[in-house]
């Protein structure tokens, strides 16, 4: 018997139909069933697809999300399905990734992919990544791993992935962790797995997360932007280590006191935040602000984690803290 695979789609280039009076494309204009049913897959499986959006990944939304997540648990009530597959537009592609691996905690495997060149255009990379998808969620080693991007060939943890190329088919990769294995043609090779996380069942839509970009002689003008228009929480992007600059460091105070809570990230693409220097600004000095060490997250990842957990009901500091100390 064969396995049965969903296929939900959401749009984005992947989806995309050229526009005859612009000459540009318009995202997400295929609905799934269209999109599936241009190319012959060859794929020994049960292919049941499904349209949950038909938008540019631009306009991903934590509404949207939350939709499609309820949709993904829909579908997972069938013991049948062995995995499945979401088609997306690359710009938000890794987030929401991740929004899933948080969010959904069964074994099978969930498995995101896109395209960096619409079905029409020469030497599409639509197909290949649709297939190789399908073969990943329908493949055992893939079973326990959460959710997972399949892209150029690459099979990615959703944690670690990052979109680093703006039009190039090998637009993914994983700073400093690599590849967790690769399709080639019919199979699926997994050579490491990716630590556990923990999953949370956010009760509504997220709250507010904003994040905040430090650079030389930047102020805190957007964090007490962020609390005084409502963020429930910050991701303070920093440098280095997870600095900022002495001038904004007493709005991340603020911030505390008003019961935001401020994660520190790096700008960096490799490495982690941690306290090695006394300076105001620095991570020691920032923890004792009441901020907390975002760890290896990147900025964006940090953000979904946060905001995934203030509406799963998790406002303990310290309960955030060790939620990002793994």
């Amino acid at each position: 018997m064969k396995n049965k695979i969903v296929v939900l789609t959401t749009g984005g280039t992947i989806a995309s139909v050229e526009n005859a009076e612009t000459g540009l494309f318009s995202s997400g204009a295929l609905p799934g069933e269209a999109l599936l049913g241009m190319c012959d897959l060859a794929v020994p499986v049960d292919l049941d697809v499904r349209s949950v959006f038909q938008v540019p990944s631009n306009a991903m939304s934590f509404a949207r999300l939350m939709s499609l997540r309820a949709a993904i648990l829909d579908v997972l009530s069938d013991e049948r399905v062995a995995g499945i597959v979401v088609t997306h537009g690359t710009d938000t592609l890794e987030e929401t990734a991740y929004f899933l691996r948080l969010t959904v905690g069964d074994p099978r495997p969930v498995v995101v992919t896109g395209s960096q060149r619409t079905p029409t255009e020469l030497g599409t990379d639509s197909f290949t990544n649709i297939r190789h998808s399908i073969l990943a969620a329908a493949s055992p080693a893939c079973r326990g791993m959460g959710a997972l991007v399949v892209f150029n060939e690459g099979i990615y943890a959703a944690r670690h992935v990052r979109k680093v190329h703006s039009f190039n088919p090998h637009a993914f990769t994983a700073f400093g962790f690599g590849q967790l294995g690769y399709v080639d043609r019919d199979d699926v090779c997994v050579r490491q797995r990716p630590v556990d996380e923990d999953v949370f069942l956010p009760a509504g839509l997220p709250p507010r997360v904003d994040i905040v970009k430090v650079a030389l002689d930047s102020d805190g003008l957007f964090v007490d932007c962020a609390v005084d228009n409502g963020a429930r929480g910050i991701i303070l992007e920093g440098l280095g280590r997870g600095h900022v600059t002495p001038s904004c460091a007493p709005s991340v105070s603020r911030a505390a006191e008003r019961g935001v809570h401020v994660v520190i990230t790096t700008g960096c693409e490799q490495g982690r935040v941690y306290p090695v220097y006394d300076f105001v600004g620095g991570v020691m000095d920032l923890e004792a602000r009441g901020a907390v060490r975002g760890g290896d997250h990147s900025s964006r990842k940090a953000r979904i984690k946060l905001a995934v957990m203030l509406a799963a009901g998790v406002e303990d500091r310290e309960a955030i803290r060790r939620a990002f100390a793994t």
